[in-house]
């Protein structure tokens, strides 16, 4: 089991043996989800820490409406997720989670996690600071988006922000997901799109967007 979390971020700078000692301790357990199916859903209690070792979620949320957002999606083997909710008292999840491939995940229960084990262990308590501020920083970078005036300057938001010194932008969402994450439709994401296309600001590829006036972006 240690080898296949080593990766894993809250267990940064922790052998696999220490890792495999801290499984057995916590009582955690491996559960299998197929595609289409629910870890957690919005309005329960949290019950447990989540560690991805095998496919991908995406962490959704349905308003009064029946409309469903897309807050994130993780896909990376040894992601932690439904950290936060467990160091509120009395708090239900505001999101669901849904398996959007077939899945493994490690559960590691709420009684162990949100203990004082976490004091315990210096290494492990700096890292889930770590995983926290992160996921802090994560929500700020899209309440930017999500705040903006118009369509276009969520578009040239997002893009920046995901750019990483090359001047394209590979998307890790398809159009749908990315229209729920930035705070818009299909539809009208894809007129957008097309438009700053026109102006010269981007050109769309299938999975990719090339940036061919990235001071026009930042102005936007």
């Amino acid at each position: 089991m240690g080898e296949k979390l080593i990766d894993s971020v809250l267990f940064k700078d922790f052998t696999e043996n220490e890792i495999d000692k801290f499984i057995e301790y916590s009582d955690a357990k491996i559960i299998e989800y197929n595609i289409g199916h629910y870890i957690f859903n919005q309005g329960e209690n949290p019950k447990y820490l989540y560690i991805l070792l095998k496919g991908a979620v995406q962490v959704e949320k349905i308003d009064l409406d029946g409309r469903r957002y897309m807050v994130n999606m993780f896909e990376k083997s040894g992601t932690i997720f439904g950290e936060v909710y467990l160091y509120i008292d009395s708090k239900e999840y505001d999101y669901s989670c849904v398996a959007i491939k077939d899945s493994k995940i490690l559960e590691i229960p709420k009684e162990y996690a949100s203990s004082g084990e976490l004091e315990k262990n210096p290494k492990l308590l700096k890292n889930m600071l770590s995983i926290l501020s992160s996921k802090a920083y994560f929500l700020n970078q899209k309440l930017l988006i999500q705040s903006s005036a118009t369509l276009k300057q969520k578009i040239a938001k997002f893009l920046l922000q995901e750019l990483e010194g090359k001047n394209k932008v590979e998307l890790r969402y398809n159009r749908e997901t990315l229209a729920n994450y930035i705070g818009t439709t299909r539809p009208s994401l894809s007129r957008e799109l097309s438009n700053m296309e026109e102006e010269g600001y981007i050109i769309v590829e299938k999975s990719s967007i090339k940036l061919m006036d990235i001071e026009g972006l930042k102005y936007i």
